[in-house]
């Protein structure tokens, strides 16, 4: 009886050695290169004219109360951008939802919005580009009233200002990205202590170089690793993806050319051969900005297949998702 115990001791252990402990799973590394499903439109320029005239780009979507909430650009007819809102309880709803203009905010220009709720305040943060004070926020209590918002209001940073902020939190600091105006190909990151949010953002520090703009980060709950995503444009508009473990890096990349044109797959017809400024769908809602699974995402992207336009204000972008599962 005892060799019998001894031998079903071992073959246990030898289980346990063989196969996971049930509950843990193996984390697979960011898949540098996946097939990307492209699905039909959902938003269209020219849905809430004069606004989105030329264009609807830049979007940023959050799942809150039963809803996609979708904050982008459009590109109006007289040479500016503005913002606009729409909402509907799935992404195919967004195809017929209601558009729109963000008038309570009102600015003559504001565009490349950021939408998420700042739970140490119990404030909803609409984070934007305008041309009164170049990084600015707006704030509401209610994200389903577009009518709701109270801004402009300032972020009071400075130096390397351009467009595309971006901001991500972790525990104990909120860090915001941009890209300079000055053609130079850097994305800067700058942080302040959460306490100190939205004010007291330190110098800005460079994050990563020759890259274009767009750039977002999130952390993946399947491997607990930041992801950041940035666009580029060295052959035509595509995403590049870096991983790092902390919310302000070092980031090391993973892939040149993470979402492109070479490797789209349709579902509908062939709309856009670039993968130009988006966001992914994130798991939440809040300030950390989580997402599942950096091998599992749903990604808003503005999309054309046309980038030769008489101004780069005229171009025709219109927004659906892309996935890099099937």
């Amino acid at each position: 009886m005892k060799q019998l115990i001894r031998l079903s001791s071992a073959f246990i252990i030898g289980l346990v050695l063989i196969f996971p402990v049930a509950g843990s799973q193996v984390k697979a590394a960011a898949n540098a290169y996946p097939t990307w499903y492209v699905d039909s439109p959902v938003i269209n320029h020219g849905q809430a004219y004069p606004y989105d005239y030329y264009a609807a780009k830049d979007p940023s979507i959050v799942y809150y109360g039963g809803k996609y909430h979708v904050f982008y650009t459009g590109a109006n007819k007289g040479g500016g951008w503005q913002m606009l809102y729409t909402s509907a309880s799935t992404i195919s709803g967004l195809k017929s939802a209601s558009r729109t203009y963000l008038s309570k905010i009102g600015e003559s220009y504001f565009c490349a919005p950021e939408v998420f709720y700042y739970e140490p305040q119990g404030l909803w943060y609409l984070v934007y580009q305008d041309g009164t004070h170049g990084a600015a926020y707006a704030t509401t209590r209610n994200i389903a009233d577009p009518n709701s918002w109270s801004g402009p209001k300032s972020f009071g940073i400075s130096g390397n200002m351009g467009w595309d902020y971006y901001i991500i939190c972790d525990d104990t600091y909120a860090y915001m990205y941009n890209t300079p105006s000055d053609g130079s190909g850097k994305l800067y990151v700058r942080k302040t202590k959460l306490a100190n949010f939205p004010k007291g953002w330190g110098s800005p520090t460079v994050a990563i170089s020759n890259t274009f703009e767009g750039a977002h980060v999130y952390k993946s709950k399947a491997d607990g690793k930041y992801y950041l995503i940035v666009e580029d444009q060295k052959d035509g508009r595509y995403y590049e993806l870096w991983t790092s473990s902390g919310a302000g890096g070092p980031w090391t990349q993973v892939a040149e050319k993470w979402a492109y044109r070479g490797n789209l797959s349709y579902n509908a017809a062939k709309w856009t051969t670039n993968v130009s400024h988006g966001e992914i769908i994130r798991f939440g809602y809040n300030q950390k900005l989580e997402i599942n699974d950096i091998n599992r995402v749903d990604f808003l992207i503005q999309g054309t297949t046309n980038l030769n336009g008489p101004t780069y204000q005229q171009l025709i972008w219109d927004l659906g998702v892309i996935r890099n599962y099937k």
